[in-house]
């Protein structure tokens, strides 16, 4: 698939301008969205995203332009795999200080991962910062999950704790957990990425369900101790987590199985 075009401002194989902004300083954000017969189901969900991450970061961005782009790229795409799109603050000075000058827009395609129901995790050593200014957004400055993801081995997905020792999200997917007091799910207010399936499974799936679930502070030895226990993101949708740093944890048990089934009722592409 290397030899598909690449967009660069609704252009096809586009120049990356050297100035630009999410090269020098990492100002801008990103959305990696599960492209499904030539549609992306959660297409609402991620611009929702996006549009609060550029109004946090001083990004103009115009609803019509990127959808426009990525259409042109669908275009041109197979029409299942995954979508990548990057929106910088554009190539405005070679300083800090932002000029307010157009955004720069990227669209990428990659294959669909090989599927996994169950996951493996390992607790990283490394710890998230503590910024609520920069909590659950997903900017273009991933150096946290970079250093965390040295420490893993391949068969192993990380379980990332910040500096206070809370839980916050796995290495690529948000965190649920059932307890004895029912469903948790870490809050997000200092740290972490407010995924897209996380909003989705609070907004719609629980509720149609009557599942109750808290967003709340989460110890390490809530996730050890829970009875069901799994990751999500967009690409990938539901994993339950089978393993923690090579202890057994129970297999993918009625609640997780009820998710998953209305999950890909509702969005066919995460059924298998």
């Amino acid at each position: 698939m290397t030899d598909l075009p690449v967009f660069v401002n609704g252009a096809a194989d586009g120049t990356v301008n050297s100035a630009d902004r999410g090269l020098h300083y990492g100002h801008g954000l990103f959305e990696t969205m599960r492209l499904c017969g030539g549609t992306l189901p959660l297409w609402d969900w991620h611009w929702s995203r996006l549009c609060r991450g550029t109004a946090a970061l001083g990004i103009p961005l115009d609803r019509e332009t990127v959808w426009n782009d990525v259409r042109r790229a669908c275009s041109q795409w197979p029409a299942d795999g995954v979508i990548k799109l990057m929106v910088t603050a554009g190539s405005g000075g070679m300083a800090y200080r932002h000029d307010g000058g157009p955004c720069n827009r990227y669209l990428f395609y990659r294959p669909l991962p090989v599927p996994r129901d169950f996951i493996h995790l390992r607790v990283c050593d490394y710890r998230l910062p503590v910024n609520p200014r920069l909590a659950g957004l997903k900017h273009l400055n991933r150096l946290d999950q970079v250093l965390a993801a040295n420490e893993l081995p391949p068969d192993r997905d990380g379980l990332l704790l910040d500096t206070e020792g809370r839980v916050i999200e796995g290495l690529a997917g948000n965190l649920f957990l059932r307890t004895a007091d029912g469903w948790l799910t870490p809050d997000l207010g200092g740290a972490g990425v407010r995924g897209v399936m996380r909003d989705y499974l609070l907004a719609e799936i629980f509720p149609a369900l009557g599942l109750a679930v808290r967003e709340t502070g989460v110890a390490l030895s809530q996730v050890h101790a829970a009875r069901e226990l799994f990751l999500c993101n967009a690409v990938r949708g539901i994993q339950a987590v089978t393993a923690i740093d090579g202890s057994d944890h129970p297999l993918a048990a009625d609640e997780i199985r009820r998710i998953k089934t209305e999950l890909a009722r509702r969005l066919p592409c995460f059924a298998a």
